[in-house]
This record gives structure tokens, sequence and C-alpha cells, in this order.
């Protein structure tokens, strides 16, 4: 069976020593991915927080008597070392499959290895563009590939959520976009491919739709 990456949670961009810039990602769907596809080669780039979760729910098996998942583990930080790590596996693994969860920053400070001092009226901070990971991974391994994910603005109609998903799906190389609207996490999620899209009322029935694709392409 082919191999299957799967990115989870958020990355953490450094400010200074002991501050990040983030956002908020639980890994839940990659967990759900994992619970589905843990009798095969599975390797999962989290965050601090999401390995957390699989730890705890690898211990949880343990204690009901399930079998282990097939999972190894690895830990990434900012959106440089999460690039790194994912072609680095890409490399590797060149006919793999990319599932491109995690919540990835956009934007870094320059490098400070020093505190920001505390008490001051007011702090400026410059950012510029982070690397778009997303953009790079069909470079890195053509014949992979790619589910990546898209939230979209809240407010956004479906149509307008579909052309938003068909649009990254065309730019990045993906085989497949999974869109939902921000703010509406378990409410109706999109699935895109190059020759149609599905819409799916409920996120549990869109990871149920993604398995049985992903089982597919791994060659079960």
């Amino acid at each position: 069976m082919k191999p299957i990456l799967l990115t989870a949670g958020a990355t953490r961009n450094r400010v200074d020593a002991i501050r990040y810039l983030s956002a908020f990602a639980s890994g839940g769907t990659a967990l759900s991915l994992i619970d589905g596809l843990g009798d095969g080669p599975l390797h999962l780039l989290g965050s601090a927080e999401s390995l957390l979760r699989a730890r705890l729910a690898v211990a949880e098996r343990r204690l009901a008597g399930l079998p282990d998942w097939k999972l190894k583990m690895e830990e990434y930080g900012g959106t440089r070392d999460l690039q790194d790590r994912m072609c680095t596996w890409l490399k590797a693994h060149p006919d793999g499959i990319v599932v491109h969860s995690a919540a990835v920053g956009d934007y870094e400070a320059a490098p400070n290895s020093s505190k920001i001092p505390s008490g001051q009226a007011e702090i400026f901070i410059r950012l510029t563009p982070a690397p778009k990971i997303l953009d790079q991974i069909r470079g890195w391994a053509p014949a992979c590939r790619i589910v990546s994910f898209k939230a979209g603005a809240p407010g956004l109609t479906p149509s307008e959520l579909t052309s938003i998903a068909r649009a990254q799906l065309r730019r990045t190389g993906s085989d497949l976009v999974f869109a939902n609207v921000l703010g509406e996490l378990e409410a109706s999620v999109i699935l895109v491919e190059e020759a149609a899209e599905v819409a799916h009322p409920q996120r549990n029935r869109a990871v149920a739709a993604l398995l049985a694709r992903l089982r597919l392409w791994r060659g079960e």
C-alpha cells in the first residue's frame, strides 16, 4: 500500500524567544482519518497539541484492547520547519499521498533570539510572507497525490466556496480540496475534484467520503 503523510495542527512562527504567531487548529480531522486508515503505513507531522491528542488516542486504544495504528509521529514547529519535513518525506516517498490539513502560517517575523521587553506601551512587529508550502508539493513529487484544505471566509455561498476551492485545486495541482466555511466546523463541506464537486451536509460524511478516496488511492 502507498504510504500516507498527514499534517495536523498549526504552525508556530516565532516572534521572539518565547512568543509566536499561530492559529487555532485541533488536528481533529487528521485523527479521524488516522482512525479509518490505521491499518496502513501512516506518518503524522503534527503540532505539539495535535501529537498530544494522537498519543492520548493511542493510549485509549490500548486500554480498549484495540490494535495499535501503523503510525509514525513527528513534531514540527514553524512554517519553514514543516516545509523542510514535508519535503524530506516526499523525496523519500515520491509516489505517496499527502493529506495537508495543517493550518500553516502565512506570515513570519524577522528572527529574534532574545525576548521583547515587557511593559512597553506599544510593540511593532514587522511580518513578511512565509513560504507557501502547498504551492511547492507538486514540484517536490510530481507523481504524488495531494489532498488540500480550504477554509472560506464567513458568509460565502456554496457556489463561491466551490469557486475558491477549484482555484486552489488548479493552482496547487491538488487532486482533491476539502472546503468549508470558517465558523461552521461541523456543517457542510464540499469536496472538489477536477471533474466534479460533491457537497456533504455534515463534516463526518465528508470525512467518510475522503476516507473512501484515500483507501482507493492507497491501493486497498
